[in-house]
């Protein structure tokens, strides 16, 4: 069996989606052999890029020689994985050349688009939003498989294009050494890791405005967030810290009291709730950063959709060791292990 892999080149700083296709890649090449995967990376889209896809109609940020070159080449393997829903027109010419497609739908990036378009509206904006539809439509309806990553995101791909997905399977994340002992900070303090994304930066003006001049703790931020524009242009909480890229997140893991995640937008699930978990950290979270997890929200932290809340649970007594709930959690239904063995269950299926 060969497998063409197809993802945007991840970047040089991983957020969460490409934390989640390097995942995606390992298992694929655990399951049917590193030689029997070919991996092509598509370069990122760009606005040059989008206009001249939405001049063509083709796959978003994709020029139409690129799904030329891949068209030649796609009938020498057994599957194509695509990362991302975005790459509609691919997937259909794909359909037509009878090859079998797989999309993994890291988001459903019309609803994601959609809040952002309520939030930001400009004339680019609505044109990339139902571009974005447009893709997404032909993605799910000509795709052989849909991997999704919550029952969440499953109904709303039932709701909005009349497709379920084949294979629900959450963000999971590999078991960390907890042995490891790092040096630590002078102040206990609750951490945010997160990329430059719209949710992220939505979410932490939200707790620096109302939560974190409350509580008697550093707020350690971590990761591209620290790298906008919105937190150098307003006066921080002596408490704040933003540490931007580290070297070690390990040591500011291991270190926390606790970890934060004010996500108030947003589809699929979120990679740092998963990896805080991965490290048996306590989570204070929305129930949009829980989304996909089945837990017991007052021993894995507390479920915060509040200031009040969230001041509350960061003021109680919180110990830096692992949440052995948390961790046991995670254990059992959240390691890459997990996710490799269902994967093999689907790519097998589909080739009998």
């Amino acid at each position: 069996m060969k497998i063409l892999y197809l993802c945007t080149r991840p970047e040089a700083q991983n957020n969460g989606g490409s934390v989640v296709a390097g995942r995606n890649l390992c298992a694929i090449r655990q399951i049917v052999g590193e030689e029997s995967v070919e991996v092509c990376y598509l370069p990122k889209p760009t606005w040059k890029t989008v206009g001249r896809s939405l001049v063509t109609l083709s796959s978003y940020g994709l020029d139409r020689a690129y799904e030329d070159e891949i068209l030649e080449v796609a009938s020498e393997y057994n599957i194509i994985f695509i990362e991302g829903s975005l790459l509609g027109g691919l997937v259909k010419r794909l359909k037509k050349r009878n090859c079998k497609t797989f999309v993994f739908a890291h988001n459903v990036e019309t609803l994601l688009y959609r809040q952002r378009l309520k939030q930001s509206w400009s004339l680019m904006s609505f044109l990339r939003y139902y571009f974005i539809l447009f893709n997404e439509r032909r993605s799910f309806r000509y795709a052989d498989k849909i991997i999704a990553l919550n029952n969440r995101d499953d109904l709303d791909l039932q709701k909005m294009f009349y497709r379920k997905a084949d294979l629900v399977c959450p963000i999971t994340c590999p078991e960390r050494d907890l042995d490891i002992k790092y040096t630590g900070f002078e102040r206990s303090y609750c951490l945010f890791v997160g990329s430059n994304f719209f949710p992220n930066i939505e979410g932490l003006n939200w707790f620096l405005k109302h939560v974190a001049p409350y509580i008697n703790m550093d707020v350690r931020i971590v990761g591209a967030c620290c790298k906008n524009p919105a937190f150098h242009n307003r006066i921080l909480p002596d408490n704040v810290y933003l540490e931007g890229y580290v070297d070690n997140i390990a040591r500011y893991y291991l270190n926390a009291d606790a970890v934060i995640a004010p996500i108030f937008s947003g589809s699929g699930m979120k990679t740092k709730t998963i990896e805080a978990m991965s490290y048996g950290k306590t989570i204070f979270g929305t129930n949009e950063a829980f989304a996909g997890i089945e837990c017991d929200y007052d021993k894995i932290g507390g479920l915060c959709n509040t200031a009040e809340e969230f001041i509350q649970c960061l003021g109680s007594s919180i110990s830096r060791h692992p949440n052995s709930y948390t961790l046991q959690l995670f254990r059992t239904s959240y390691t890459d292990a997990v996710f490799t063995s269902r994967l093999k269950q689907l790519i097998f299926y589909a080739e009998k």
